[in-house]
C-alpha cells in the first residue's frame, strides 16, 4: 500500500508546474518533492521546487500547490519575482527573514491581479517577521495597464481561520490586505493580523469589507497614497448583507496617510444588517492628510446600521483636518463611544473644523448624533470651540451627544460636561439631548 501511495505521489508531483530550467539558480530536489507528495515530509523549502531569478512563479506556486503542511519560503539572496499566486487551505507559509516576494515587472496586467489570493479557503497562516511582499504601485498607473484599485498584496474572500503576522506589505496597486466576500457574500471569519506593516499602498492599508471575529493588533499603516479613500484601515461593506461583527483593532498606528487614519464608511449597511460591533483600543492616528478618524452613514434611521463603534484610550493628533469627524449619522443609528481618548492639535489650518466635527449633507433630514465622549481630553493650538458642526442641511439639530471633555489651552485645563446649552454655544446649532 505504501509503495502504491509513493508511486501515486511521484506521479502527482510530475503534474505540478515546473520551474523553468533556464536562468534558474536552484534546481529541483526531486527526492525531497517525492517525500512531500508521499507524506513522509510535512515541512518543505520552496526552493526544492527550483528557483528562477527572472520568474519564480511556477516554482513558488508548485511549492504551495503541493499541499505541504508547513512551507518555508527560503532566502535565496535575490527576490522571488512572481506573477499572481493562489494560496490553498490547511497550510502554514513561513517567509524567512530577509525574503522578498516581488510582483514581476510587466506582469499584473489584469486590474484585479493580486500578489497572493485565497477564495473560500481555510486554515491559512502566513508568517514573516523581517520579510517583505512588494508590488510595483507606480507601474500600474502607466500606459499598458488598465487603471484599477484592486491589485492587492493579500486578498482573502470568504476565508476562515486566517493568521498573518510579521510581514511588510508594500506598494500594492490596491490594498495591503483585503478581507471580502466570496459567493453568497460569505464573510472572512476568525482572522488575526498581527505585527504587520502596510506601507505605500495605493488605496488602503487594510480594507475590511465583510468580516466576523477579526483581530488586528500591533500593526503600522503608513503613507497610503493613490486613489480614495487612501486610509490606514477602512471598514467599508459593499452590501447590506455583509457584516462587521466582533472586529477589534488594538495597539495599531496609522500615520501619514493621504486619507483618514481610520475610516468607517457604512452607508451600504441598514437596520436589517447585522449590528456593527467594532472596537479600537490604544490606537493612534497622526499626520493624516484628512481626519484622524471619520465615520459616515446614511441619514435615514431605517437605512443606518445599529450596533456600536467604540474607541478606548485612542489618540488622534496632528492630523490635517479634524481628529474626529462624524458625518450624516442619525442619533438613533449605531452608537459611537470614545473613552479616555486624546484629541490633540488637529486642523491647525482649518479653523472651522474643530478637534471634533459633526456634519450633515444638504439632503439630510434627521438629527445628527448618538455619540458619547467619556473622560476625553482636547488640546488645541487655536482659540476655537472644541466641537464644530457643519450644517449643510440648514437648521438640522444635533442630538444625544453626551459625556465630558477636559480642555487644555494656554497652560490651563477645564473639565466640562457636555450639555445642550454648551453644545449650542459651541456650534450655534439647535440641540436635543
Amino acid at each position: 500500500m505504501y509503495r502504491w501511495l509513493l508511486l501515486w505521489g511521484v506521479a502527482a508531483v510530475a503534474l505540478l508546474p515546473a520551474c523553468p530550467a533556464s536562468n534558474a539558480t536552484t534546481t529541483r530536489n526531486t527526492a525531497a518533492i517525492a517525500d512531500v507528495a508521499s507524506g513522509k515530509l510535512t515541512e518543505a523549502k520552496a526552493s526544492w521546487w527550483g528557483y528562477d531569478s527572472r520568474d519564480a512563479t511556477a516554482c513558488l506556486q508548485a511549492a504551495i500547490s503541493s499541499g505541504v503542511p508547513r512551507l518555508i519560503v527560503d532566502d535565496v539572496r535575490t527576490p522571488w519575482n512572481v506573477d499572481p499566486i493562489t494560496l490553498r487551505s490547511n497550510q502554514v507559509i513561513v517567509f524567512e527573514r530577509g525574503v522578498e516576494v516581488v510582483a514581476r515587472r510587466g506582469s499584473f496586467r489584469g486590474k484585479a491581479d493580486c500578489l497572493f489570493s485565497a477564495y473560500d479557503a481555510e486554515n491559512i497562516t502566513l508568517e514573516g517577521p523581517g520579510a517583505t511582499l512588494r508590488m510595483r504601485r507606480d507601474d500600474y498607473t502607466r500606459s499598458g495597464y488598465e487603471r484599477g484599485e484592486w491589485r492587492m498584496v493579500l486578498s482573502f474572500r470568504g476565508c476562515s481561520n486566517v493568521s498573518i503576522s510579521g510581514l511588510t506589505l508594500a506598494e500594492s496597486g490596491g490594498d495591503g490586505i483585503y478581507l471580502g466576500s466570496s459567493e453568497g457574500e460569505k464573510p472572512c471569519v476568525d482572522v488575526r493580523i498581527s505585527g504587520v506593516t502596510c506601507t505605500r499602498n495605493y488605496r488602503q492599508g487594510i480594507s475590511v469589507v465583510n468580516a466576523e471575529n477579526l483581530l488586528i493588533e500591533d500593526c503600522l499603516f503608513r503613507d497610503t497614497r493613490g486613489v480614495s479613500p487612501q486610509a490606514g484601515i477602512d471598514f467599508e461593506p459593499n452590501r447590506a448583507t455583509e457584516r462587521l461583527v466582533n472586529c477589534l483593532v488594538r495597539n495599531c498606528v496609522s500615520v501619514g496617510n493621504a486619507g483618514n487614519g481610520f475610516a468607517f464608511y457604512l452607508p451600504r449597511l441598514t437596520q436589517r444588517s447585522e449590528p456593527v460591533s467594532i472596537r479600537l483600543e490604544n490606537c493612534r492616528s497622526y499626520s493624516s492628510r484628512a481626519n484622524g478618524m471619520h465615520l459616515f452613514t446614511l441619514n435615514r434611521p431605517q437605512s443606518a446600521p445599529s450596533g456600536s463603534v467604540e474607541f478606548d484610550r485612542c489618540t488622534f493628533v496632528g492630523n490635517t483636518r479634524s481628529g474626529v469627524r462624524i458625518t450624516d449619522k442619525p442619533d438613533t443609528a449605531c452608537r459611537v463611544i470614545f473613552r479616555h481618548c486624546a484629541i490633540d492639535g488637529n486642523a491647525p489650518n482649518w479653523p472651522q473644523d474643530g478637534q471634533i466635527n459633526f456634519q450633515n449633507k444638504p439632503d439630510s433630514q434627521h438629527e445628527i448624533g448618538g455619540v458619547d465622549f467619556e473622560h476625553c481630553t482636547i488640546r488645541d493650538t487655536r482659540e476655537r470651540p472644541p466641537i464644530a458642526y457643519l450644517d449643510r442641511a440648514g437648521g438640522l439639530p444635533l442630538a444625544d451627544i453626551t459625556g465630558s471633555l477636559t480642555i487644555y489651552r494656554d497652560g490651563r485645563s477645564e473639565t466640562v460636561n457636555i450639555s445642550e446649552r454648551l453644545l449650542a454655544d459651541w456650534t450655534g446649532a439647535r440641540v436635543r439631548q
